[in-house]
């Protein structure tokens, strides 16, 4: 999203601005991706958003994630992201699920930010190879939040 770009809040404003904005546009996760991180780095990817949530509580398997995602538009306009992830860990190959909130003051930026999260995760599944079981695309995933966590 171009006109979206990632920015830092502190955890009390970004309750603050939770808890202020009007407009919240849920997103349930639709992928075939089976690792926790591997979904969230695309997912930071896609809407250009940054995550507050410190990378020591996301590290390890244990079968569920949880992060918070800021951003501001060029127009100083805040959005939100609340990022609820599970997945069964008796089944290795089950994909991710679970729920994305967003918040902003406007009903434009929530929807805009839910149609490119919804629009990201179709494209996804139609760049899938022929056989799902092909994990290739979580390891390069996981190769950018090594990348990210070096940058940070």
């Amino acid at each position: 999203m171009d006109y979206i770009v990632p920015a830092t809040c502190t955890e009390t404003e970004f309750r603050s601005m939770w808890a202020e904005f009007e407009w919240e546009n849920k997103v349930s996760v639709n992928t075939t991706l089976a690792n926790l991180s591997a979904y969230l780095t695309s997912l930071l990817a896609s809407t250009n958003m940054k995550c507050l949530t410190p990378d020591k509580a996301l590290e390890g398997e244990c079968g569920f994630m949880a992060a918070n995602l800021y951003a501001k538009s060029i127009f100083g306009e805040d959005a939100l992201a609340n990022v609820s992830l599970e997945k069964n860990m008796a089944k290795p190959d089950s994909p991710v699920t679970g729920h994305i909130r967003i918040r902003a003051k406007s009903q434009g930026m929530a929807l805009s930010l839910g149609d490119k999260i919804n629009m990201s995760q179709k494209t996804r599944q139609k760049k899938m190879v022929a056989d799902p079981r092909d994990r290739d695309h979580e390891e390069i995933a996981l190769r950018g939040i090594r990348w990210l966590v070096l940058q940070s």
